[in-house]
């Protein structure tokens, strides 16, 4: 039997499905999180079968895109199948009109409560046994952060597994399961408050601060600006931490070159495995922080009041609110960003939207940027800002190019709490494990095979000039030219973050063990072009199941088109164009606003003239 988790948004189904099955999918305290059917069997302890975590929906026919798909998949269950509708015990009112579409539907449902604790703290009154007795459907409250709800939960389903049957027919005899159903009705009966009583629901004082557009935004930007100094200051926690772990891996380093006698095996290890991968890792701590700040914001509902509030920004650039969402998930990881434009309204959006975050810089992204940036410059926390803008700004300016008509602006606004801290360092935890997994498979194995294409000719042992490697990639040397680098080693890690962006960082260390020296402009350049380069395969991936693959990998040539051009501009300005440049730019202002105001001033023009016009051309045809 297959048990569908369906409710409305923001009410903790993909909490219960994690508790259910064991899995990690992402959860937050805000609309849109969950934007894709998963389908998982349950942990064999609980011997529940396959359940299914579906996007949030108030009606089978809903308006955005993920509310759509939570429909059609609804329709097209066959069999025996048990609707467990998760609700906020808060907003029981609102959850019964679905609850009438699946039963319409000829869905038998199981009404799962949440939010218990937090409803009878504020004075609500809450009896499942006789609220089950009043709707005709079974009611239980669950709490999925707590394991022993959740059992008590699953031994709950199994009692209807062997008579499904009888508890569908008796749901379709229910009230609820009525053609002329009203619940507005229904929860003003008397009787009904005997067994539900909410109480007045009046938003909390973070709440309203989080929607004073005075408070907000600037506490927001405080903040990330705070995480930033943190994480990339100078003799910050961040940066304290990322030393650390790079001299315990030249340590470790430096302990394996004694210990192994063989040159090659000692390149292997030392260059390959610690060199390649292990520069990588120790920018963990850097990654971990960036990470806490967003699981911080996701969980305490934050998320949904700065849609709210910088919607009035992405209306302009043709996007709505729900598109910061992606955004700031596109800080993490660009391919679960442009998943999350499902949640958008309308497919044009959706577009716009992914072509934006295309640019915005992943946290891969992060040890490519401070390796460059310690090995040419000094503060890295003023150039890891300035690349951050760089990305993010161009997005905004591509989406805002783009744009055709209006967004439509609609969300329900979550009520802003304090996270519960267990569970942020639960999920911190595990995208930490996933980055090491990450870095141990995809960018070791990648380090290896550069190693050994980098180390053997035809020969046998050789120079890196000499190489295999060498051989393969002269021809990208030629397009990094115009940015003043020669060196095929630097254009080879470039375009190997294509595959992960981690591979940049880790191609750099394998093939520079003497350390990067390239010139300020170079620098400048090769920065720019990292940071505007397309995201990595699996993004791409993500945008062809969205968009198509003729428009993610059209998507992907134009910018890394773009991505070269600027980085070529760049380096023309740096390295002594910059007179000649600003000139040109002037030149091309002074036409573009010429042909604005000659444009302003004929069309005026034209309507002066039309109206005389027209009058004597009514006039002569007799029409009055």
């Amino acid at each position: 039997m297959k048990i569908l988790l369906t409710g409305n948004p923001n009410v903790g189904k993909t909490t219960l499905f994690n508790a259910l099955t064991g899995a990690h999918n992402r959860t937050g305290n805000y609309h849109g999180v969950t934007v894709g059917v998963s389908s998982r069997p349950s942990s064999k302890r609980l011997g529940l079968g396959e359940i299914c975590d579906l996007p949030g929906l108030y009606s089978l026919d809903g308006l955005s895109m993920e509310e759509r798909l939570a429909g059609e998949y609804i329709n097209r269950q066959e069999g025996e199948v048990l609707a467990v509708q998760v609700a906020d015990a808060t907003f029981l009112k609102r959850s019964l009109k679905l609850t009438k579409s699946l039963l319409a539907r000829g869905i038998p449902v199981v009404l799962a409560l949440t939010m218990g604790r937090k409803f009878r703290a504020r004075g609500g009154k809450l009896d499942c046994g006789r609220l089950s007795e009043k709707l005709g459907i079974k009611c239980v409250e669950v709490d999925a952060l707590r394991k022993k709800s959740v059992r008590e939960f699953s031994e709950y389903l199994k009692t209807f597994f062997p008579a499904l049957s009888g508890y569908k027919a008796a749901c379709l005899r229910s009230p609820v399961g009525e053609r002329t159903f009203d619940a507005d009705a229904f929860v003003a009966q008397p009787s009904f408050s005997e067994c539900y009583s909410p109480a007045p629901f009046e938003a909390n004082r973070l709440t309203k601060l989080s929607l004073n557009g005075f408070f907000a935004l600037p506490a927001f930007f405080l903040l990330a600006g705070l995480v930033f100094f943190i994480t990339f200051g100078a003799h910050m926690p961040g940066v304290w931490l990322k030393n650390t772990f790079e001299t315990l891996i030249g340590r470790l380093a430096e302990f394996a070159g004694g210990e192994i006698d063989s040159p090659i095996v000692r390149s292997l290890v030392c260059d390959g495995l610690i060199g390649g991968a292990g520069s990588v890792l120790s920018f963990i701590p850097q990654i971990a922080l960036m990470y806490l700040f967003l699981d911080f914001l996701e969980e305490s509902g934050f998320m949904s009041a700065l849609a709210f509030m910088t919607d009035g920004l992405f209306s302009k650039i043709g996007l709505s609110g729900r598109a910061a969402f992606s955004v700031l998930l596109g800080y993490g990881c660009t391919a679960a960003a442009i998943t999350s434009t499902r949640a958008l309204e309308e497919k044009s959006i959706q577009k716009r939207a992914v072509s934006c975050l295309y640019f915005v810089p992943c946290s891969a992204k992060l040890p490519v940027y401070l390796t460059l940036l310690s090995s040419v410059f000094e503060n890295t926390f003023l150039g890891a800002v300035l690349l951050y803008v760089l990305g993010t700004g161009m997005g905004l300016a591509v989406a805002a190019f783009l744009k055709k008509d209006e967004s439509i602006f609609l969300m329900e606004i979550a009520d802003i709490c304090m996270p519960d801290v267990f569970f942020v360092a639960k999920k911190l935890l595990f995208q930490i494990k996933q980055f090491i997994i990450k870095i141990s498979t995809t960018v070791l194995v990648f380090t290896l095979i550069v190693w050994f294409l980098s180390s053997f000719s035809f020969s046998g042992v050789c120079s890196a000039e000499e190489s295999f490697l060498a051989h393969i990639c002269s021809v990208f040397k030629y397009a990094f030219y115009p940015m003043g680098i020669t060196d095929w080693r630097a254009a080879f890690a470039a375009v190997s973050g294509i595959i992960a962006k981690e591979n940049i960082a880790g191609m750099l260390s394998v093939l520079f063990p003497e350390g990067i020296s390239f010139s300020f402009p170079s620098a400048c350049a090769y920065l720019t072009f990292v940071a505007l380069i397309p995201p990595c395969i699996s993004a791409v991936t993500a945008c062809a199941r969205e968009l198509g693959r003729k428009t993610a990998w059209g998507y992907a040539g134009m910018q890394m088109l773009f991505a070269f051009l600027c980085a070529y501009l760049v380096y023309f300005f740096l390295a002594g164009g910059a007179g000649v440049g600003m000139a040109v730019l002037l030149a091309i202002g002074a036409y573009v606003l010429g042909r604005k105001l000659y444009k302003q001033t004929r069309r005026k023009k034209n309507t002066a003239e039309k109206g005389p016009r027209a009058a004597k051309r009514l006039k002569t045809s007799g029409r009055t």
